[in-house]
C-alpha cells in the first residue's frame, strides 16, 4: 500500500522567551516545534507552533516541497524562504538591521498574512526591553493587509 502523501504547511514557532520566533515549514505542527527546538537549541517541549497556511498544491511537490517558486526541493521540515512566504500569501516589511542585530544575525522583517503580522524574535529587543529601553521598531506593509 502506498505511503500517504504529506501534505506541508507554514507553522509559527514561538518560545516564551521571544528570542528565535519564526517561521518553520513542516507537516504537522509537532514536527514544527521539534524542529524549531532542535536548530534554535532550545529543551524539548519549550516551542509552541501554530498553522498560520498550508503550502500551494504547485509547492507540494513528490517527497516534499518547493521553497519558493523557483527554489530547492526540501523533504522534510525547514526554514522558508522569503519567496515561499509571498508565494504564500504573505507580505514581508523589514526592519533596519544593523549593530548588534546584524553580529547575532537576528532576522529583521514582519511577515503579514491577511490581516495579522507576525514579528520575527529578536533578542536584541528582547534583552533591551529587560533594561527598560524601548525602541519603535514600525513594519510599512506596501499592500492592503486585508485581502
Amino acid at each position: 500500500m502506498a505511503k500517504p502523501r504529506k501534505r506541508f504547511a507554514i507553522y509559527w514557532c514561538t518560545t516564551a522567551d521571544g528570542d528565535e520566533d519564526w517561521f518553520v515549514v513542516a507537516d504537522s505542527a509537532r514536527t514544527a516545534r521539534r524542529f524549531h527546538e532542535q536548530q534554535e537549541g532550545y529543551e524539548s517541549g519549550d516551542a509552541r507552533a501554530e498553522r498560520v497556511t498550508p503550502l500551494p498544491s504547485e509547492l507540494q511537490v513528490e517527497g516534499g516541497w518547493r521553497n519558493g517558486p523557483t527554489g530547492s526541493v526540501m523533504d522534510d521540515a525547514w526554514w522558508p524562504s522569503d519567496d515561499l512566504l509571498v508565494a504564500c500569501g504573505g507580505e514581508i516589511a523589514r526592519q533596519p538591521r544593523e549593530g548588534f542585530r546584524e553580529m547575532m544575525g537576528v532576522v529583521c522583517k514582519d511577515v503579514r498574512f491577511g490581516e495579522r503580522v507576525f514579528r520575527a524574535g529578536d533578542v536584541v529587543t528582547n534583552v533591551h526591553r529587560a533594561f527598560g529601553r524601548k525602541e519603535p521598531r514600525l513594519s510599512v506593509f506596501k499592500g492592503s493587509g486585508g485581502s
